[in-house]
């Protein structure tokens, strides 16, 4: 779709949405950010395999292991971020059509009551004689 068209309809289920929003928090909460948590720990500790070895095959092992963990360490902060971002941006959404949604409300119930007094008013001056309403 080129920039300069609309879509015709956008329809967006904001139940759904907050279920995203949800499950994304709690897998970052509970799986994502205790997992990197224990993983710091446990790499500040350093890889304890070979250490007691001269031996260069082991230490080029220990390395690779450290460097291989590190790096999972970095991925597994970066997916934590890029949660974040998601759920901070699916919140924004849903805050944004809540609102909406109560704008809309607010602006309907406006109508309505301009038009109830209206009709009121309209009655005081042109009442309509009783058993002859229009149907």
């Amino acid at each position: 779709m080129e920039r300069s068209q609309q879509p015709a309809e956008v329809s967006v289920d904001l139940g759904m949405l907050r279920v995203f929003a949800d499950s994304l928090k709690s897998d970052a909460e509970l799986g994502l950010r205790p997992g990197v948590a224990r993983a710091t720990r446990e790499a500040l500790t350093g890889v304890p395999f070979g250490s007691q070895s001269i031996g260069g095959e082991a230490q080029a092992a220990r390395k690779a292991v450290t460097v291989a963990l590190a790096r999972a360490q970095h991925n597994a902060a970066k997916q934590i971020e890029a949660a974040d971002i998601l759920i901070k941006a699916v919140n924004h959404i849903l805050t944004n059509y809540t609102n909406a949604d109560l704008a809309t409300a607010e602006q309907i119930a406006a109508v309505e009551k301009t038009l109830s007094d209206a009709v009121k008013a309209s009655e005081q001056v042109y009442p309509i004689p009783r058993g002859q309403l229009a149907e």
